[in-house]
């Protein structure tokens, strides 16, 4: 496994099994409750309500419309977290999947614009697939985020502040690995 060549996505059960990963629009009568649940997390606040009508440029979809994948290694995270707080976090499976098998996609770099808002031009560009290379840090902006988590004494939206690899999906999962953001802690 090149883990340069892989953009991930959270393993769960629910998608431990499945041959490719949908977006959440997909699943609406595919999966009616796997549906529900996933639109249920857009309900906590005015900006998440509005995040999933953001449109996409480049992929001309929104939001519940693209399969949301990381080009950060989710280990850079588990370590971040393990610097920040001085504790380990549990095992947690991550999809590894061959960039190369994820269609047309572009990488979202929200900057300037918040959740729930426009995305502005130069916050989203068509993902080069040969030049692409995952990250092996984090973003400076994740650590302050993953910080302030921390301080509340808070877990959870790992990846926050960190650019996003977005497509219309579906991702097939035919290629992907498994691997564990704990490495080789």
């Amino acid at each position: 496994m090149d883990p340069r060549r892989y953009v991930f996505h959270l393993r769960t059960p629910a998608t431990a099994g499945v041959p490719e990963l949908l977006p959440l629009a997909a699943l609406r009568h595919r999966d009616p409750e796997a549906y529900e649940r996933g639109m249920a997390g857009y309900e906590g606040t005015p900006a998440r309500r509005r995040l999933r009508d953001t449109w996409i440029p480049g992929l001309e979809a929104r939001w519940t419309e693209v399969v949301l994948l990381s080009p950060i290694r989710p280990q850079a995270l588990w370590r971040t977290w393990r610097e920040v707080t001085g504790t380990e976090l549990p095992s947690q499976e991550f999809w590894a999947i061959p960039v190369e098998d994820i269609g047309p996609a572009v990488v979202l770099d929200r900057r300037e614009s918040r959740t729930g808002e426009a995305l502005l031009p130069q916050e989203v560009e068509a993902l080069d697939v040969e030049r692409y290379r995952s990250a092996p840090e984090t973003t400076a902006r994740n650590r302050d985020w993953l910080a302030q988590l921390a301080r509340e004494g808070r877990r959870g939206a790992w990846f926050q502040g960190t650019p996003h690899v977005l497509t219309r999906g579906p991702v097939p999962l035919a290629r992907a690995e498994v691997t564990d953001w704990r490495g080789d802690a």
